[in-house]
């Protein structure tokens, strides 16, 4: 038997012929890598496998018509496929599969896997790229554009390879394999379509964090009710409803339950701040986890507990180094503010650089900065215009943007202008030199 096949698919007739080998196919394997994927971020590269192995990695970034021209889009909205992995037409999502198992072993907040741990549960054998992690460090570290970056290394291919490999056929086998035999196929379906929604219906995703809410108090409301309440956090096993329910709910909706609750939450902030701070003293290379964010420990810095607040404040100031210098290195010229992630753009949000020859910044971070705090001001100024007297802002950004019209010739001139637009929008909404009202907090 022949080795399964890896071809990159560049040309739009090429890309033809490879859709009429797929359709034939009632089984495929989909990924896709890009620059902070996401809403914003720009996808490069579409892998597909087939259920014998045969992967074809669709270089869309260097021709974008294979969507179009090269019949792809076919392949990716029909239905007679079942595709796995992402979102689309005629889905089987590994991902909604795993919490629709878990959710009938009686679980009822269930975290997402990364694709290792979903190998390790439902299947006998490893089969991600040994190069996935050293990859994930060069991109979400060191260069921000990596998967555009042609061609593509030997290691770059094993791992978009390996992405879908690692599914097929095992993986899916023993989910459906599973889900039919817990009369569960009616359930996936309906989650798979509400996944689906999720992305592009509002409606949808509110309902799906209300949902999420109301869950997360009622395993928080059981804790309180049924516990001693000399347990502490530490006693509480990290594979739990109970666990994931106090690291999901907000201390300052904890502190209304009780004041066991209050200091169950508080424990468990202390654990992250703490995890977070040795990672980052010991120079971790993956040193995120996944509870605390830059923007959660901008909040933390409130936090009524001394200890808390100290200590957030202590390891905000310490990732802010070692993300302004990440971001330094990791774009370059080419950096589009689409390419940046939510946590490096609440980290350049931060900085408050004062002018264009601010020595404490790389000319990248810099840069970046400029067109970050441009970008915020022209959508508040459209805001402005919709919401009129309704309009709500900060005191602190109203003396910011009063700052920046204040500095002549030290601020990049588009972004003067910016600024100068906004502030006398300002003035004509709520009358000279008028502070509008802060946000109800």
């Amino acid at each position: 038997m022949a080795n399964p096949a890896v071809e990159i698919v560049v040309e739009t007739r090429r890309c033809h012929q490879v859709v009429s080998i797929l359709s034939r196919e009632s089984v495929l394997a989909v990924d896709c890598e890009g620059i902070a994927l996401g809403v914003e971020g720009p996808m490069t590269l579409l892998q597909i496998c087939t259920y014998s192995g045969d992967v074809y990695l669709f270089d869309v970034q260097e021709n974008k018509k294979l969507f179009s021209e090269g019949h792809l889009k076919i392949v990716l909205e029909s239905d007679e496929i079942l595709k796995f992995g992402v979102t689309l037409q005629n889905v089987f999502d590994t991902q909604v599969a795993d919490t629709v198992l878990e959710e009938h072993k009686g679980r009822l907040l269930v975290s997402s896997l990364d694709l290792q741990a979903l190998c390790q549960k439902y299947s006998s054998c490893k089969k991600v790229s040994a190069y996935k992690d050293q990859i994930k460090i060069q991109y979400s570290k060191k260069e921000g554009c990596f998967w555009a970056k042609r061609p593509l290394t030997d290691e770059m291919k094993s791992v978009a390879v390996g992405d879908v490999r690692a599914l097929i056929p095992e993986v899916f086998e023993t989910q459906k394999r599973l889900i039919e035999n817990n009369v569960l196929q009616e359930k996936f379906h309906k989650r798979v379509s509400r996944t689906v929604k999720f992305y592009i219906d509002d409606e949808v995703r509110k309902q799906r964090f209300q949902r999420k809410i109301d869950i997360v108090n009622e395993i928080i409301d059981s804790i309180d009710k049924r516990w001693d309440a000399d347990n502490t956090f530490s006693d509480i096993s990290n594979d739990s409803d109970e666990f994931e329910a106090l690291k999901e709910i907000e201390y300052t909706e904890a502190g209304k339950k009780s004041a066991f609750i209050n200091r169950l939450k508080t424990e468990s902030i202390m654990s992250d701040l703490n995890e977070l701070d040795d990672n980052i003293t010991r120079g971790e290379r993956n040193y995120e986890i996944k509870w605390i964010t830059f923007s959660s420990l901008t909040k933390l810095c409130d936090h009524p507990n001394a200890t808390v607040s100290r200590l957030a404040k202590d390891v905000k100031y310490k990732l802010k180094d070692i993300k302004s210098e990440e971001i330094g290195e990791k774009y370059g010229i080419e950096a589009e503010l689409r390419h940046l992630t939510k946590c490096e753009k609440d980290v350049l949000r931060s900085l408050n650089i004062k002018d264009t020859d601010d020595q404490r910044f790389s000319k990248n971070v810099e840069r970046l900065y400029w067109l970050l705090t441009k970008h915020d001001i022209d959508n508040n100024c459209e805001k402005l215009i919709k919401k009129g007297d309704e309009f709500t802002m900060a005191t602190w950004y109203y003396e910011r943007i009063i700052s920046y019209v204040e500095r002549g010739a030290h601020v990049p001139i588009l972004f003067k202008q910016s600024a100068v637009a906004f502030k006398k929008q300002l003035d004509k909404t709520f009358g000279q030199d008028v502070v509008p009202p802060s946000p109800l907090l």
